[in-house]
């Protein structure tokens, strides 16, 4: 079974509707857990298994058939339906080994962020059985949302503006406004960029940063709350929060000094006052 490249629209239909339903079965804010999602697999062991559980009740399979448009796949589940009960048992224990945490985390952590993923048919038949919902239905939406749309890498996702009364003439809306967030990549001795890590990517307008969602292995920072990022008047602002006051910035431009702060130089502390 090949993968199967997914838009990026989709991709964030998935992801906010995964996080939505698993957030509301479990009594969390939307919007503080998607603020505080990391990299760490735990986070998405948790909503794999609550997919798990999801797909092995069974009385959940037949109320997904009804809600199928007539297709290849609404066939394939009828006759699988209509078939022997292990052959039934066989295929939703199959669908849920697709919904495993590490895939769950490239959709969920990198999806909003990538420029091009790829999963599994499966993985993502699973991720719309969870949600009880037909994708052949989301991509009609999709597609008449976007008619004019091209099919190049990178390009960006547009409605027409017959779809928003306040488009310009002749012009295009961006589909989804722009996500705030922003990244940290890791740098090499020489400053160079190291392009074997990941980037770490934050969504949203303020995060908590520590060794879990930094570096697990780096135990020069701290395990509760190095640094606090936020977004104050449109301008980020970082605040040490490490007892041991061990949050820098490098300077490599000129910088806004304020009576009181400590400028380190070398191995000791100088106290600014002007």
């Amino acid at each position: 079974m090949g993968n199967h490249t997914i838009s990026m629209a989709e991709r964030l239909f998935l992801r906010e509707s995964l996080l939505k339903k698993y957030c509301k079965l479990v009594g969390y804010g939307y919007e503080d857990f998607e603020r505080g999602l990391t990299g760490t697999l735990g986070h998405y062991e948790k909503i794999s298994d609550v997919i798990s559980d999801y797909i092995d009740d069974e009385a959940h399979f037949s109320g997904y058939i009804d809600r199928l448009n007539e297709g290849p796949l609404k066939m394939r589940l009828k006759k699988i339906a209509q078939g022997r009960e292990e052959d039934k048992k066989r295929f939703l224990r199959d669908l849920k080994t697709y919904a495993s945490a590490n895939v769950l985390r490239k959709l969920l952590f990198y999806g909003a962020e990538d420029s091009s993923m790829s999963f599994k048919e499966d993985f993502i038949t699973a991720c719309y059985y969870y949600l009880q919902t037909d994708r052949t239905e989301f991509l009609r939406q999709e597609q008449a949302a976007t008619p004019h749309k091209k099919n190049k890498p990178g390009a960006s996702e547009t409605i027409s503006p017959l779809h928003n009364e306040n488009a310009p003439a002749g012009g295009t809306l961006p589909a989804f406004g722009k996500k705030r967030g922003f990244s940290l990549k890791v740098l090499k001795d020489t400053d160079e960029v190291d392009e074997k890590r990941r980037p770490l990517s934050f969504p949203g307008d303020f995060a908590s940063l520590n060794r879990d969602n930094l570096e697990p292995d780096n135990l020069t920072i701290t395990s509760k709350v190095q640094a606090e990022i936020k977004l104050i008047d449109g301008q980020w602002y970082i605040e040490n929060k490490s007892g041991l006051k061990t949050t820098y910035i490098q300077v490599l431009s000129p910088i806004k000094l304020n009576k009181g702060d400590v400028i380190i130089m070398g191995n000791t502390r100088f106290l600014f006052e002007d």
